[in-house]
C-alpha cells in the first residue's frame, strides 16, 4: 500500500492472534416488553454517541472525507460505507423520501472484530473490557490522550485487570510524512526488547513528539536510535532493523485495517468493538467502560431508547423503480421484494454477502422473497468498483440471472484479491473464464464500457431515493440501512408475511 495515497479502507488482518470481539449487541428488534434497567450514565453518554449513528443513517458521516486528526467527535456505526458529501444535493432529494430513509428500521451497529498483537498490549487479556487505540505518534491529539487520559486509564483500569489495552499504528502520512518511520522504530524496539521495550519506546516517542517533527532522513533515524538507546537497546541492532524496512508492511497493514473499519482520524478507539473516535476526556472513557462492564454498551449506540414493541417501519414506504429486467433471484410473484443497493468493493456489503444473504436464501427458495440487486459503487472510496459492477452486468448479459449471481459471488468472495489492485480488469476477465462465459464476448463487453452509463444511472437513482451508504435495502419499499444481522431481516419479513395472511 502506498502511504502517500491514503484515501480509503483496504482489507487487512495483521496477525493470527485471537480476534477481540464484543458480545453481539442488543438488537432494537427485540420484542420483549420488559424495560431494561438503565444506568445513570447512559443518558449523558447517549447524547455523546447518538450523533454518529444518526449521521450514519442519514448519510452525514462520510468515510470519504480526508484523513484528519480528531480532537472530539461522535462515533460512527461500523456497518456502512457512506457517499461523499459532495454527491449530496439536498435540493435534489424528495423530502418525503429522504425522511423515509432517515426513519428506516434501525438496529445497533455490529461491533468490530479486531485482532490484537500481544507485544503491543497492556493488561490482562481476559479482562472484561478491551480498548483498541489507532494512533499516530506525531498527532497532537494522540499526544493529548497520552498525556492526559492514558495515565488515568492505566492506573484505574489496565493495572487493575479491568481493561485490556491494544495499540495499533495509524500514521497519517499526508500530515506527518515521517510518522510511519517512527511507528517502525517502535516495532523494532519490541522485536529487540519485548513488550516492555515497545511501551518504553511508545512513551519516549510521544514524550519527544516535538523533536521528531519536521526532521528528515538520515537525521530522523539517528534521533530514533538515540531515543531507543536511552531505553538500553543496542544501537547497531536498532539501526539494522530500521534500515531493513522489515516493519514497513506491518505498519501499513495496521493502517489498512483501521481504514477498513472506517477510521478517518486519530486517535480512534474501539471499546469492546464499539467506536469512540477522538481524544475524549477521561470521564467519557469511564462511562463507556462502565457500560461495557455491564454488558449494555450497545444501548448507547441505538438511535433512540430501545422500543418495547419491535421495530417501527417507515411511515411512507419508498417506491423503488423496477423495470423487471434487473438481476434477481426468487419467484417473480413473491409477496416480499428486497432491493439491495450495493458496492462490490464495500467491506460491509461483503459482510452482508457472507453472513446474511445465505440465511435469506430460505425465504427466496420458499417463494416468499424476490431479491433484486442494484448498482451503487462509491467511486470516491472504491475506484475499482465501477468495473466490478460492469463485469457483473456483462455476466448478466451473457449468462442471465445465473451468470450475474455467479459473478456477484466471485466478486465478493475474492474482494481482497482485486480491490486496490492495479490489474482488477484482468482479474474480472479471469473470473469469466472460471464461469465458462464466452471469453471474447465478455472481454469486448467489459472493454467497451457498455454498462458504465447504466451503473451510473443506478447510483443517481439511489441518491434520489435518499441512499447515503452501502449496503442499503428496501423491503417492500421500507428502507433498511447497513449490514444488519439476519434477525433484523427475519423479523421484518415475518411481520410482512403475517400482515398479508
Amino acid at each position: 500500500m502506498d502511504q502517500a495515497n491514503i484515501n480509503e479502507p483496504e482489507a487487512s488482518k495483521t496477525d493470527s492472534s485471537p480476534a477481540v470481539t464484543a458480545a453481539a449487541p442488543a438488537e432494537s428488534t427485540d420484542t420483549d416488553n420488559r424495560q431494561p434497567k438503565r444506568s445513570p450514565v447512559l443518558p449523558a453518554l447517549f447524547w455523546l454517541l447518538i450523533g454518529g449513528l444518526i449521521g450514519f443513517l442519514i448519510g452525514r458521516q462520510s468515510v470519504a472525507a480526508p484523513v484528519v486528526e480528531t480532537a472530539v467527535s461522535a462515533p460512527t456505526a461500523m456497518a456502512v460505507d457512506t457517499v461523499p458529501e459532495s454527491l449530496l444535493d439536498a435540493a435534489d432529494l424528495p423530502g418525503s423520501e429522504a425522511a423515509s430513509a432517515a426513519g428506516s428500521v434501525q438496529a445497533g451497529p455490529t461491533p468490530a472484530s479486531i485482532a490484537p498483537e500481544t507485544l503491543r498490549t497492556l493488561g490482562d487479556p481476559n479482562a472484561p473490557v478491551t480498548i483498541v487505540e489507532y494512533s499516530d505518534y506525531q498527532c497532537p491529539f494522540c499526544l493529548r490522550h497520552f498525556q492526559q487520559t492514558m495515565p488515568q486509564l492505566k492506573a484505574e483500569y489496565i493495572d487493575t485487570g479491568r481493561v485490556y489495552y491494544v495499540f495499533k499504528d495509524f500514521p497519517i502520512t499526508s500530515l506527518h510524512p515521517v510518522a510511519p518511520r517512527i511507528h517502525e522504530a517502535a516495532r523494532c524496539a519490541g522485536e529487540i526488547g519485548g513488550s516492555d521495550a515497545y511501551w518504553q519506546a511508545h512513551d519516549s516517542f510521544f514524550t519527544n513528539n516535538q523533536q521528531l517533527s519536521g526532521i528528515q532522513q538520515p537525521d530522523l533515524d539517528d534521533l530514533l536510535v538515540a531515543f531507543l538507546g536511552e531505553v538500553e537497546l543496542d544501537e547497531a541492532t536498532v539501526r539494522e532493523c530500521l534500515e531493513s524496512g522489515r516493519y514497513t508492511e506491518a505498519v501499513n497493514a495496521d493502517l489498512a485495517e483501521g481504514r477498513q473499519l472506517g477510521i478517518t482520524g486519530t486517535p480512534a478507539f474501539f471499546v469492546n468493538g464499539y467506536p469512540v473516535p477522538g481524544a475524549q476526556p477521561y470521564a467519557v472513557f469511564q462511562q463507556v467502560i462502565a457500560l461495557a462492564e455491564e454488558g449494555r454498551l450497545a444501548e448507547a449506540y441505538q438511535t433512540q431508547p430501545a422500543a418495547n414493541d419491535g421495530p417501527a417501519p417507515a411511515e411512507h414506504p419508498v417506491t423503488v423503480p423496477l423495470s423487471g429486467d434487473e438481476p434477481a433471484k426468487g419467484a417473480a410473484d413473491a409477496p416480499i421484494i428486497i432491493v439491495e443497493y450495493s458496492d462490490f468493493q464495500c467491506p460491509f456489503c461483503q459482510r452482508h454477502f457472507q453472513q446474511t444473504l445465505p440465511q435469506l436464501q430460505s425465504y427466496i427458495e420458499a417463494g416468499q422473497v424476490r431479491y433484486i440487486f442494484k448498482d451503487f459503487p462509491i467511486l470516491n472510496i472504491h475506484p475499482e468498483a465501477q468495473k466490478a459492477h460492469e463485469s457483473a452486468r456483462c455476466a448478466f448479459e451473457l449468462g442471465g440471472d445465473d451468470g450475474f449471481w455467479a459473478m456477484h459471488d466471485l466478486l465478493f468472495a475474492n474482494q481482497d484479491e482485486w480491490a486496490g489492485s492495479g490489474n482488477h480488469v484482468e482479474i474480472f476477465k479471469a473470473f469469466a473464464v472460471d464461469l465458462e462465459l464466452p471469453q471474447s464476448d465478455f472481454d469486448d463487453c467489459l472493454d467497451s464500457d457498455r454498462y458504465a452509463a447504466v451503473v451510473s444511472a443506478q447510483v443517481d437513482e439511489g441518491v434520489q431515493l435518499g441512499i447515503r451508504g452501502t449496503p442499503s435495502f428496501f423491503i417492500n419499499g421500507r428502507p433498511l440501512v447497513g449490514a444488519q444481522p439476519f434477525s433484523t431481516f427475519q423479523q421484518i419479513i415475518d411481520t410482512l408475511l403475517l400482515d398479508q395472511n
